[in-house]
């Protein structure tokens, strides 16, 4: 890189590296929105797979096994389906296995950035001091609160569609009164030409 600066310089091309840094620029602005992106995307299905754990919890309780089962079984059942956080439930899982709850409980709220995912995980680790009557009330709520959550988003991204459907007639719209105003002036112009001449 160095050898290219020195010959920008010797050529007198000064503008060539500063189209280079900037085109550098740009790209690393791409990659940083492209890596948003992925975040949100990952942390969105992630949301959704702890929407279905959560149905699968509740179907373990209400056919009455909830009450037999203990953290360690209920991880090792998510832990066995497929999905974005089937990892994150094998390392929860082994790290249980040796006694360290903590640290089990801060991978997945380290891996999870949302609310939600940090609930969730505190919720697996108490899964065997919580009543079971009460579990199915929690986790009821947890599920209704991330409907809401998922419901809230939907509604976002379907008024700013709306928005961008309803631009172009409130366009028209404009254009056809900035051209009533026009041959309005335009024609109360001509009679006062006429009326003069």
């Amino acid at each position: 890189m160095l050898y290219r600066e020195k010959t920008y310089l010797k050529r007198g091309t000064i503008r060539d590296l500063r189209k280079s840094v900037q085109e550098w620029s740009l790209n690393g602005n791409w990659n940083r929105r492209l890596g948003a992106w992925k975040r949100r995307r990952k942390e969105q299905l992630a949301d959704k797979e702890i929407y279905e754990a959560i149905s699968f919890l509740r179907n373990i309780i209400s056919i009455d096994r909830g009450k037999q089962v203990g953290t360690d079984f209920i991880i090792e059942q998510l832990a066995d389906r497929d999905g974005v956080l089937q990892e994150v439930y094998i390392r929860m899982l082994s790290l249980l296995r040796v006694n360290k709850r903590e640290e089990a409980q801060k991978i997945m709220a380290d891996h999870l950035e949302t609310p939600v995912g940090k609930e969730f995980a505190g919720l697996l680790l108490r899964w065997d001091e919580v009543n079971p009557l009460e579990l199915s009330e929690i986790l009821l709520s947890h599920q209704r609160s991330i409907k809401e959550i998922r419901m809230t988003q939907q509604r976002k991204k379907d008024e700013i569609i709306s928005d961008m459907l309803y631009f172009p007639v409130i366009i028209n719209v404009v254009f056809i009164f900035i051209n009533f105003i026009y041959v309005g002036y335009f024609i109360n112009q001509k009679e006062v030409l006429q009326m003069l001449f």
